[in-house]
């Protein structure tokens, strides 16, 4: 009985060690740092011949986390690793950086996480402004890959199936 207990307690700890972790991770770094962190990307998509993704969202954000998550896991990471310069854009409560959406030409009214892609001269591929990622929790890695593909490589944007 007491072996029983000891491996609950350590289950216990090891996933409460592991959500905090993954809490820790703010996938969206602070809103003062939008503007810079754009012209980063940017820079980086020219000299390095990437399309440049721009991901809108909230670390307070489910569907948000989820789309970083998934961006982050193979095989999706390494085609956008090959393929997209990336950039996470936090918009606050939505009361921060909706300049930048704006600028972009992204709108958030069907929800974030919200995206737009360029081509490395800067040129606009398409925006997600239909709402296309924000279920982004129903979305599996295959479907996200899809996604991604569609965009590199068909300049489509079209709602993951």
């Amino acid at each position: 009985m007491a072996s029983v207990s000891r491996r609950l307690v350590l289950a216990s700890a090891l996933a409460a060690s592991l959500s905090l972790a993954f809490a820790a991770a703010d996938p969206y770094p602070p809103t003062a740092n939008a503007a810079s962190d754009l012209q980063k990307a940017r820079d980086r998509a020219r000299h390095s011949g990437k399309l440049l993704m721009v991901v809108f969202g909230g670390n307070w954000c489910p569907d948000c986390r989820a789309l970083d998550a998934r961006i982050h896991e193979s095989p999706v990471r390494e085609y956008v690793e090959k393929r997209f310069e990336v950039v996470n854009i936090n918009i606050g409560e939505r009361d921060a950086n909706l300049d930048i959406a704006k600028e972009l030409g992204v709108t958030l009214a069907k929800g974030v996480p919200a995206a737009a892609f360029f081509a490395p001269n800067g040129k606009p591929v398409g925006m997600t402004n239909q709402g296309e990622l924000e279920p982004a929790r129903q979305y599996d890695a295959a479907q996200v890959l899809t996604f991604f593909r569609q965009v590199a490589e068909q300049h489509v944007i079209q709602k993951p199936r």
